[in-house]
């Protein structure tokens, strides 16, 4: 029984067996255990002691515009980097923005000033003379360096441009193990967002959120490798003077239910305690250019841990290089902007 195989969808083990094919795994020198993908964010790796698991469901919530498809975006491309495989389900944007994204963050990742994303959207927009990619790219900082990165993992990450209305929970899964068959390996399946993969009608909005999410779940379990998805929040819990918790994810109890771990990314100087900001009116223009990226839920290891993160958003990424918060956070926004 390989930690890489799916799960049998109904099987009764005794312990007995249970401990033979555990003990035959680890003679073949297989980790008998679950798959550990690391995420590639040293902090979180640890808190998470090693990283997101084969089988685990992680969801990613927060405020509009906080970076939750920056973040999913790059642990992916981390899981692709150190050699796994990834699909991207994107009920969001175009495969042609997740691009442009893409060679940002290689490029900042190669060279200290990497070409932005908005200049590498700029180029493409702009470019009539038939110069191929390669040429395009020569003459922006880290232009070279990104193409190389992007082409030596290029066959490993694959990005479905889904829709709403036809990219089902079960074209999800067919995609998924057709990638698994085809790379020898089961890929870590993104969605970005939960709340958009459709479902047959005659479900309203929490039973159609709690079917995807416990679906997704099983998909992840069966085949073997981690599902990370991002969810949405309730509207009424953006407004100024919240703090978003999991319970402010739409269709929270079912998601809080399922899910292995749960991370809620926050600004800091928006969650940050009033002390902090009004002996040093400096702090807050500091904080503002870095995100709180809460583990709420860790089914396998420490949960209410507040990390935080340098946001590089101009080139679409996080610095992985994160800490534990040190300052008082607070449950509820004390000053607004």
């Amino acid at each position: 029984m390989s930690h890489y195989g799916p799960r049998d969808a109904e099987r009764l083990t005794s312990l007995g067996e249970l401990i033979a094919e555990t003990d035959a795994t680890l003679r073949r020198g297989v980790p008998a255990g679950a798959r550990v993908w690391p995420t590639g964010f040293r902090a979180l790796d640890q808190a998470l002691t090693g990283g997101i698991r084969s089988g685990e469901l992680a969801l990613i919530g927060g405020p509009h515009g906080q970076g939750k498809t920056t973040l999913a975006m790059q642990l992916a491309r981390n899981v692709i980097a150190s050699g796994g495989t990834a699909v991207v389900f994107s009920y969001e944007h175009e495969g042609h923005t997740l691009l442009e994204r893409l060679i940002s963050l290689e490029a900042a990742t190669a060279t200290l000033d990497g070409v932005p994303v908005t200049t590498v959207r700029r180029a493409f927009e702009t470019a009539y003379d038939g110069a191929p990619l390669a040429e395009l790219l020569s003459g922006l900082p880290g232009g070279p360096e990104a193409l190389a990165a992007l082409t030596s993992y290029g066959d490993r990450l694959s990005i479905h441009e889904s829709s709403g209305a036809t990219t089902t929970l079960a074209e999800i899964q067919r995609i998924s193990h057709e990638l698994a068959e085809l790379q020898g390996q089961p890929p870590m399946i993104v969605v970005d967002y939960l709340q958009k993969v459709p479902l047959n009608a005659g479900y309203d909005d929490l039973q159609r959120v709690a079917a995807v999410t416990e679906r997704l779940k099983d998909t992840a379990l069966d085949l073997g490798a981690p599902v990370v998805a991002i969810a949405a929040a309730e509207g009424e819990s953006l407004g100024a003077g919240r703090r978003m918790r999991a319970h402010d994810l739409r269709g929270s109890s079912s998601l809080a239910y399922e899910a292995d771990v749960v991370l809620i990314i926050s600004d800091k100087a928006d969650i940050v305690s009033r002390e902090h900001l009004v002996y040093d009116l400096g702090n807050a223009e500091r904080f503002h250019a870095w995100s709180v990226v809460t583990l709420e839920k860790n089914r396998h290891g420490r949960d209410r841990l507040d990390l935080e993160f340098a946001k590089d958003f101009q080139h679409g990424r996080f610095d992985p290089d994160g800490r534990a918060v040190n300052e008082r956070l607070i449950d509820d926004r004390v000053i607004t902007s």
